[in-house]
């Protein structure tokens, strides 16, 4: 057999080199299904320019018929993978349930069948034979059923459907986003022009098909595009699904540090309507808005927590830059996290873990980060009592009324000191039937009189349950705190203060001296 190259092969060629470089220059944008679209569109161009060139080569009719495979392969990757990227540009994922992909899939499918058994029916071709124009031979074909149902419902329909798509979400973005999508919209029209003029008889190439050819330059136009103004990486869909429908609310913010979009959930956290915050400098939105005292500034934007003035609640802050294609700083996004619920749910978790949960005194743990948070001139100019206090006789008051006797009178002596408190006072359950007392702003005679009140006041109550009177006596150990002593310390001290106490007879207030002679 013999070979021919015409010349609109270079082009083939050329187009086919352009969409394997547009499909490498394109890989990064595989990690979104958007993008694996795109590049599956630029694969499929690939494929299309290939068959045709090597179609092209050949001088017989089995040869450009054998190689009509792998155009229509390419025809029908980037067709439809044309109409699923659409889908995915607009939003509209949902759409791609199994069932309709399927449905989407019969026409192309059925197409493959038809193309790859050409030589055994005439459902696609009615009848096929070369033709020599200009010296070359080019393929002649009486185009049958499958053919037209192939062209009008898979390759115009799908390339119109997804133009539609992209058109119906251009008008709900910014005229940026309009812009792109105009482009490659117009990318799609202008080879689909160019095949309707040659399927209906059209000639400017020769006899040849250049639709392929006109693909590729757009999708040249569409590269230069994703490149220059990050299309495929920033989906307004994407934007109107999760810009627009958050609910968190969101500013972008350019140079100059004046709003130049929000989106609705803002508007309604700031009250104040969309037009109105456009054009504003954000430090006034802020302020406007919000309590900004916790809010830091810096060169790379606000972090911290702002607090509504209108409603209590909190809302953490977060930017990040909008760097251009060459890394150039061109705005900044803005993002605030209503974590209302989660702040309060944090604080009942601290609440909790500084809580006996019995009595709902203060624990050790609460206990010792309140001392800590006294600062170190108020411990200096103020007397500090540590004092512990041990129901006398417990164990016996459970096993002869039971456990739950005891955790009645456990709660009733913890709600019974707490309101003996004074200011500058707190009262911890240490565990068991131990309570520790930190009393501040009391010299020691007052600290004796204030405990001998207490143990009175708890000797005297009676307790009732389940029609049981029940009488429970303490005893009592205080210590005063020395200068710079640790307060654990300080509670060892008062420990042993108040079993001495014990072996003294219980029921007592024991102060001074501790039996090892440390104050």
């Amino acid at each position: 057999m013999e070979f021919q190259f015409p010349a609109i092969n270079y082009l083939y060629l050329l187009a086919c080199i352009l969409a394997l470089a547009l499909s490498y220059v394109s890989r990064d944008q595989a990690r979104e299904q958007m993008g694996r679209c795109w590049l599956s569109v630029l694969l499929g161009f690939a494929l299309w320019t290939s068959g045709e060139f090597l179609a092209n080569l050949g001088t017989t009719l089995s040869w450009q018929l054998g190689f009509q495979r792998l155009v229509y392969l390419g025809v029908l990757i980037s067709i439809v993978s044309w109409l699923l990227f659409a889908i995915h540009f607009s939003g509209n994922q949902r759409w791609l349930t199994r069932r309709m992909f399927f449905t989407l899939m019969i026409v192309p499918a059925s197409t493959t069948i038809l193309v790859a058994t050409v030589e055994w029916h005439s459902l696609f071709y009615r009848h096929a034979a070369l033709e020599l124009r200009d010296g070359f031979y080019v393929l002649a074909l009486d185009r049958g059923i499958g053919f037209w149902i192939q062209m009008i419902f898979c390759s115009y329909l799908y390339t119109l459907a997804g133009s539609a798509l992209l058109i119906a979400a251009s008008m709900q973005q910014p005229s940026l986003y309009r812009s792109q999508a105009a482009l490659i919209v117009m990318a799609a029209a202008i080879p689909l022009l160019v095949n309707v003029y040659y399927i209906f008889g059209g000639d400017f190439a020769g006899g040849f098909d250049p639709t392929s050819l006109f693909f590729v330059f757009s999708a040249i136009l569409v590269t230069i595009a994703t490149r220059h103004y990050f299309f495929l990486r920033l989906a307004p869909m994407a934007r109107d699904l999760v810009f627009r429908n958050i609910n968190n609310g969101v500013l972008v913010v350019n140079h100059d540090g004046k709003v130049t979009d929000v989106n609705p959930a803002f508007a309604g956290i700031a009250r104040l309507d969309l037009n109105h915050l456009i054009g504003m400098p954000l430090k006034e939105v802020l302020e406007a808005t919000f309590d900004t005292r916790a809010l830091h500034h810096s060169d790379k934007g606000y972090s911290g927590r702002l607090v509504s003035r209108y409603r209590a609640r909190q809302f953490e802050v977060n930017t990040m830059p909008i760097l251009g294609y060459r890394n150039e700083m061109q705005g900044m996004l803005v993002l605030l996290t209503d974590v209302t619920q989660i702040q309060r749910a944090l604080e009942e978790i601290s609440r909790l873990a500084h809580t006996d949960l019995l009595t709902q005194l203060p624990n050790r743990r609460a206990l010792t980060d309140w001392f800590n948070e006294l600062s170190d001139i108020e411990l200096m100019f103020r007397p500090v009592l540590v004092a512990m206090a041990d129901l006398d006789h417990f164990k016996m008051l459970n096993d002869t009324h039971g456990h739950h006797c005891g955790d009645f009178v456990l709660k009733e002596v913890a709600a019974l000191i707490s309101r003996h408190l004074g200011t500058g006072d707190i009262v911890a359950r240490w565990g068991g039937e131990e309570f520790c007392l930190v009393l501040t702003g009391r010299d020691w005679q007052q600290g004796e009189e204030f405990l001998e009140m207490l143990r009175k006041a708890i000797q005297d109550h009676v307790f009732h349950y389940e029609g049981k009177d029940i009488h429970v006596t303490v005893t009592l150990g205080m210590v005063q705190r020395e200068p710079g002593e640790e307060l654990e310390y300080s509670i060892k001290r008062a420990d042993l203060m108040m079993y001495d106490g014990k072996r003294k007879g219980r029921n007592t207030v024991a102060s001074g001296l501790d039996p090892h002679g440390m104050q």
